[in-house]
């Protein structure tokens, strides 16, 4: 079934109900929020738009850590691993979400303690907090990009 949702800064976006990521925890913040799409772009580069279904106004800029961080693992609490349904690795998904405080990439700014985890399959995700875990929750992004 298809749907269209609203969205101030992208417009009105039709997908696909089941290609919905599901957030039943919601994001610290913003936990009245429990479903959002997953929209990529037409620019070819590796910044993504998560888009709460029900809140046009808001949309967080993503992205796969990898892109960055070619060893960023992190290492899920065995609760989150159950929680997600995540016993075979090969479903894990893992997005950042990015802070963006002007045009220039310099100032940009990832998330690696606090990461999106998604299983591919069910699409049930969650921000996981990796407390202790050496990551910060504004890690430079052009710094990563760069190689330095």
């Amino acid at each position: 079934m298809s749907i269209t949702i609203k969205s101030t800064k992208l417009g009105e976006i039709s997908m696909e109900e089941d290609r919905l990521i599901t957030m039943p925890e919601g994001i610290p913040g913003f936990r009245h929020v429990g479903s959002y799409a997953l929209i990529g772009n037409d620019k070819g580069h590796p910044f993504l738009w998560l888009q709460a279904v029900d809140d046009p106004n808001l949309a967080f800029v993503v992205t796969d850590p990898a892109v960055f961080w070619p060893d960023y693992r992190p290492a899920l609490p065995d609760e989150d691993v159950i929680d997600l349904e995540l016993l075979d690795p090969s479903l894990m998904a893992v997005l950042v979400i990015l802070t963006i405080p002007g045009e220039d990439i310099t100032t940009w700014t990832a998330n690696l303690m606090a990461p999106l985890v998604v299983n591919s399959k069910t699409r049930k995700g969650k921000q996981v907090v990796l407390y202790d875990s050496g990551y910060t929750h504004r890690e430079p992004l052009a710094v990563a990009a760069i190689g330095t």
